[in-house]
């Protein structure tokens, strides 16, 4: 029994040896064992064993064993987190060289508190301190003597307790007087570095003081900025008695580069060069400025977005300086090579700071630091190359400015030479001034001889009632030929002052020769002449030239061989010569002399006096042509035999339209006249928003309503500011619409109420009250924003889009559908409160005056008659100053006018507003315009059917019927479309387009009945 008790105590024992030995073994295992003598300075992070220690309070032990029975119980620590982390290193050197005297180094990032604890075999040796803000054996550097005797093994433990990292620690042993020789030449480039930053910043803020050019005060202030900043990393200020500076360290890099994105937008001139780039930059600057609070906050936060902004500046300033490089700015080339110094080890800093690259046996921070000090020496070039190149721009204008004084001195010698040959040209020219009056003194007194002669006739009753009518035309052509007269006078003196303006316009050839035709044929067979008109094919359709001059210029040779032309013909020849138009001008008339031929294009002379007895004239329709013709790049010559007749040719230089069809036949002229495409205008889609509309005009809010509608908007619509706020507490909108002036509760009263609730929703103010102090005063009550009535789309969308989320792309604003139905509806509105205002004029009835007056003003602009809008303002201004002489006054025309532009026969109002970019004064203008042609045009559109001038007639029909669509008269413009078909089909019977020709007849003279011009003024 004993011995077998015995051999049970024996075994356990046995196990227990195995047991404790094999815990040991374990336990050992975790402290890697590193020979100094395979060191040689090199890293020793990925060597050594790492053990987490968050959550743990227990302070390292004194005894080796009790520290091996900790670590076997800790996590192993694989990544450090750069918030906040506390882990433990431990390993075991073994000394295996004949040096003594060690260094311990830790690296690579920003730490707070180091502590290193040496155990020499299972005793506790020594422990120091070490870290960001401490007082460090080596300054500016952390770590720790140790002396290990050759042969000796020591353990180290090195505990690091952070509430930041800027990168995972980096770890190397080496000897210790080779890393304090190291240590002392990273001070001296240290120090070197932030006194090269703090002595260049200084300097350039000296350099602006003086200049005020702000490029210094960014350069210096960014300067000063990264150069605190590294400072603070290398805990310089707690060397020299701050404490607690690292809270500063991030921020200061954030603001160094806000400055730098200023300084790259001034030295490179971005917000000329490239707007763009500026724009990019000052993004980038107030990101930073927006990150300062957050660097204060939190360490890892503020590394992250410190990292960002400095690598975005450096990137962005990079390819803009290598940009204004190769575009040949000089200076740029030190800005670039800054940068790149700056940007590279500042790059792999960061990157390794972020653990997107491994970390590197150097000491990384001082790489930055130095880069940062290149950055400011080459930037401080770059400042002077820009110095010196602004010194040789300014030698060049000095050099520039004497060689144009030089200069002016020869031409002003040279203009004094002139100016005696001008004084002999002076006289001559005041013989020629006076040669002028004495002829336009005869070409003025003459017919108003006759007009004065016979007005007085007609006044004094001399002359019967049954010759008035034959004196009136009388004067009538006396008239024209007066005017005709002065126009020539003026044409003339804006020639000579070079005030003619010349316009280059893509234009119909045929059209206006065929106008040329119609009149010139017609005055020739007038007076028994013949007229051709002759096209050598091919011609282009459309020419870009000065059409109302190519005419003046044609009229004028024609006029000219019409007078002088008793017997015989007149001929128009068409032709492409060379390149150039040319256009032929023969006639059968006396010819001119060659002694006459001489002063042919002088201005004010005729060949002879006898001609201006025989004929009449200022001499100036020839001078005038040749100018003219020089004005769109050609000239006029001409060939002429006396008693033969004369050839006048006109050649200009063609500027073909592009993609222009070419004609070769009569056939093919008709097809020349171009159609026109309109591209529907796109709006925002700003489906997912809703928005209150207040109005109390019905088709005020109809209008309005539809426009949101068609950019997905939803809409709940009010009549006054009572139902608005009733609306308002039952339910949210991204957007109030609130017209200033409503019944029962006005815009502003209720703008008042809602704000007093806390409801800060946007306001628009709808209003028709435009006035600067107006406006003003809205806005200083709350509004938003304010939208003048008549609604401008483009100003409303615009305004829109500052308070509403858009998301694409809808369709056109309005379609002409919706926009024909609001305006004929207004129509029927505006009628009815005609005859109400009207009804309250004759009852003076002021108040109910006021009151329709400002519905009117108020909604009119909106449907497109702001005309009558713009009128009936006026009126209630005049109500509510009891001005009753005014409104007797004014009133009823304005009314009148009012019903022009509801009822005109013939003619569908809401088509021709619409028509008219919703404008009724611009379809009024128009209807006008058309009414005062077209009796003219379509008189020679009869001429021309009836002469069978198949050409003409076409030209004259497009020139009418465009503006029957523009205004509206439906039943003219399909009459015209019919005789086209008919015309462009062969047609000639002229009985065949007669019930067409009435039917315009007609409704022209319908027109002309009821229409009164002067109601616009």
């Amino acid at each position: 029994m004993y011995y077998r008790s015995f051999k049970f105590v024996s075994f356990l024992a046995l196990f227990a040896v195995m047991l404790g030995q094999n815990l040991f073994a374990a336990t050992t295992d975790n402290i890697p064992s590193i020979k100094l003598s395979n060191l040689n300075g090199h890293n020793l992070t990925e060597q050594i064993s790492y053990f987490s220690l968050l959550g743990n309070s227990q302070a390292l032990p004194r005894n080796k064993a009790t520290l091996e029975a900790l670590i076997s119980s800790l996590q192993p620590h694989t990544d450090t987190n750069l918030s906040g982390d506390k882990y433990v290193a431990v390993f075991e050197l073994n000394n295996d060289t004949q040096q003594t005297e060690w260094f311990i180094y830790p690296y690579g990032s920003v730490v707070q508190r180091i502590e290193i604890f040496c155990y020499d075999c299972s005793k506790f040796n020594e422990t120091v301190k070490s870290g960001h803000g401490l007082n460090n054996q080596q300054d500016f550097h952390y770590g720790s003597k140790m002396e290990i005797s050759p042969g000796q093994r020591k353990t180290i433990a090195i505990l690091f307790d952070s509430p930041y990292f800027f990168s995972p620690i980096k770890i190397v042993v080496k000897p210790f007087e080779q890393t304090v020789k190291l240590f002392h030449i990273e001070n001296v480039l240290l120090l070197i570095g932030l006194g090269i930053s703090l002595a260049l910043g200084i300097y350039n803020l000296f350099i602006f003081s003086s200049t005020h050019n702000y490029q210094y005060l960014t350069y210096a202030l960014s300067t000063l900025s990264y150069g605190t900043a590294w400072a603070i990393v290398f805990a310089v200020p707690h060397y020299l008695g701050f404490e607690n500076s690292l809270i500063f360290g991030l921020p200061a890099f954030l603001i160094g580069s806000i400055f730098t994105c200023f300084f790259n937008i001034q030295f490179l001139q971005l917000d000329k060069v490239s707007p763009k780039i500026a724009l990019t930059l000052k993004i980038v600057a107030l990101i930073a400025l927006i990150s300062i609070p957050f660097a204060f906050y939190n360490y890892e936060t503020g590394l992250y977005l410190a990292t960002f902004s400095t690598s975005l500046t450096a990137f962005i300033g990079i390819y803009t300086g290598v940009r204004c490089w190769i575009n040949g700015y000089s200076p740029a080339k030190y800005y670039t090579l800054a940068l790149l110094s700056v940007a590279l080890p500042n790059m792999v800093v960061n990157l390794i700071n972020i653990e997107f690259l491994p970390g590197l046996n150097v000491n990384i921070y001082l790489l930055g630091l130095i880069g940062n000090c290149l950055d400011s020496l080459l930037l401080a070039f770059a400042l002077a190359a820009q110095l010196r190149v602004l010194t040789l721009k300014n030698n060049e204008l000095n050099a520039s400015l004497e060689t144009k004084v030089a200069r002016r001195t020869v031409e002003l010698k040279e203009a004094n030479l002139k100016l005696e040959k001008t004084n002999s040209d002076l006289i001559e020219a005041n013989n020629a001034k006076s040669r002028f009056l004495a002829t336009m003194s005869h070409e003025i007194r003459t017919p108003l001889t006759s007009i004065i002669g016979y007005a007085d006739g007609i006044l004094t009753g001399d002359i019967d009632k049954a010759e008035q009518e034959r004196v009136t035309k009388i004067i009538s052509e006396n008239g024209n030929h007066l005017l005709n007269v002065i126009n020539d006078i003026l044409d003339i003196s804006k020639i000579d002052a070079n005030k003619l303006e010349f316009e280059s316009i893509p234009t119909p050839l045929f059209s206006v020769l065929a106008q040329v035709e119609s009149l010139v044929g017609k005055r020739a067979r007038d007076k028994g002449l013949a007229f051709y008109l002759n096209y050598q094919y091919p011609l282009p359709a459309h020419i870009n030239t000065d059409p109302t001059r190519l005419k003046q210029i044609l009229f004028n040779i024609t006029n000219n061989a019409i007078k002088f032309t008793e017997n015989g013909y007149i001929g128009l020849s068409v032709a492409l010569v060379q390149n150039k138009l040319q256009i032929t001008v023969k006639d059968s008339g006396e010819g001119i002399s060659l002694k006459q031929q001489e002063k042919l294009f002088q201005p004010f002379t005729q060949a002879d006096n006898s001609i201006n007895r025989r004929f009449g004239g200022t001499g100036l329709g020839l001078s005038i042509s040749q100018r003219l013709a020089k004005g769109l790049g050609g000239e006029i010559t001409f060939n002429s035999t006396l008693d033969k007749g004369s050839t006048f040719t006109l050649n200009i230089m063609v500027d073909v339209v592009e993609n222009t069809s070419w004609i070769n036949s009569v056939a093919e002229i008709w097809r020349s006249t171009p159609s026109r495409s309109i591209q529907p205008a796109k709006i925002p889609n700003f489906s997912g928003n809703t928005v209150l509309l207040a109005d109390d005009h019905p088709n005020n809010r109809e209008l309005i309503s539809l426009l949101l509608k068609r950019m997905k908007i939803t809409v709940t619509k009010v009549e006054n500011g009572q139902q608005a706020l009733e609306v308002l507490y039952r339910q949210n909108f991204d957007l109030i619409l609130l017209d200033i002036h409503m019944p029962i509760m006005d815009g502003t009263l209720a703008l008042k109420q809602l704000r007093s609730t806390g409801n800060n929703t946007p306001v628009i103010a709808l209003t028709a009250n435009n006035m600067k102090h107006e406006i003003d005063e809205y806005m200083a009550i709350g509004f938003s924003e304010h939208l003048a009535k008549p609604i401008d789309r483009r100003d409303f969308i615009r305004k829109l889009s500052l308070f509403l989320t858009m998301q694409g792309d809808s369709e056109q604003v309005l379609s002409k559908e919706d926009m024909l139905n609001l305006v004929s509806e207004y129509q029927d509105n505006l009628r009815e409160q005609l005859v109400k205002i009207d009804k309250a004029l004759k009852q003076r009835d002021l108040s109910v005056v006021s009151e329709i007056a400002h519905n009117i003003s108020g909604s009119a602009g909106s449907f497109g008659f702001a005309l009558i809008g713009n009128k009936f303002a006026n009126i209630e201004k005049s109500a509510l100053q009891d001005d009753e002489i005014a409104i007797t006054f004014e009133l009823p025309k304005i009314i009148a006018l009012a019903h022009q532009c509801t009822d005109l026969p013939c003619v569908n109002i809401p088509q021709g507003i619409v028509n008219h970019k919703n404008n009724v004064e611009l379809f009024l203008k128009a209807i006008y315009e058309f009414a005062e042609d077209a009796e003219q045009i379509f008189i020679q559109l009869q001429d021309a059917l009836i002469n069978s001038e198949t050409n003409s007639a076409l030209v004259h029909l497009y020139r009418l019927l465009p503006s029957t669509h523009e205004c509206a008269l439906t039943e003219a413009e399909s009459a015209l479309k019919s005789m086209e078909v008919m015309i462009t089909s062969g047609h000639t019977n002229l009985s065949e387009f007669k019930p067409y020709l009435n039917l315009i007849e007609t409704q022209l003279r319908q027109l002309n009945n009821v229409l009164e011009p002067n109601l616009m003024n």
